[in-house]
């Protein structure tokens, strides 16, 4: 653990996080890549009471969703819809979208839909956030993946608790985990 200044609202505030950077093949399943799989057994464990909005392959949430019907997920739903229609608590989230909106066009096209506006803006992203923040029980986790560290942030009521740099060398953008805890 590290202890960290966060500038939030004006003021800054020490909190712990552990930082780590590790090195692995990429894959385009996230939950096969060692390390995080590493990580997701320490959080999820056997997943009960998880919701993954994006499941993909290889999830270990109880409650998943896919968008692609080929995909052997529980539900298959836009996952805007998917969340919000979602009720109850939850013990948390993975929350693996398409890391860009060239991904998320691709994703469209492949499944002969209409990429609109709203898919090629943070809007995408910030709903499904949004619809699942309230949803997540106290002392639960978001663990958020992309190429970036921003999670689903202190204003929806979660903090950082751990946060992991996957690199995959070459000329390959790193994969980074956010684990937060909502307070």
């Amino acid at each position: 653990m590290k202890k960290v200044a966060q500038l939030y609202k004006g003021k800054f505030e020490e909190i712990d996080i552990k930082f780590s950077r590790v090195w692995a093949m990429p894959c385009a399943w996230t939950f096969s890549i060692h390390p995080i799989q590493v990580l997701l057994e320490k959080y999820v464990g056997n997943g009960k009471n998880w919701v993954d909005p994006f499941a993909g392959k290889y999830s270990p949430a109880e409650i998943t969703n896919d968008h692609n019907p080929d995909r052997k997920a529980k539900f298959c739903m836009d996952a805007r819809d998917f969340t919000a229609e979602l009720t109850g608590k939850y013990a948390g989230i993975l929350y693996d979208p398409p890391y860009s909106f060239t991904q998320i066009k691709q994703h469209y096209k492949k499944l002969g839909m209409d990429f609109t506006k709203e898919e090629s803006s943070m809007k995408f992203y910030e709903s499904i956030k949004s619809n699942m923040c309230e949803k997540i029980e106290s002392g639960g986790h978001a663990i958020s993946f992309g190429w970036n560290t921003n999670g689903f942030g202190k204003a929806r009521g979660f903090r950082i608790v751990e946060i992991m740099a996957v690199a995959h060398g070459g000329s390959k953008n790193d994969t980074f985990v956010t684990v937060e805890i909502k307070i």
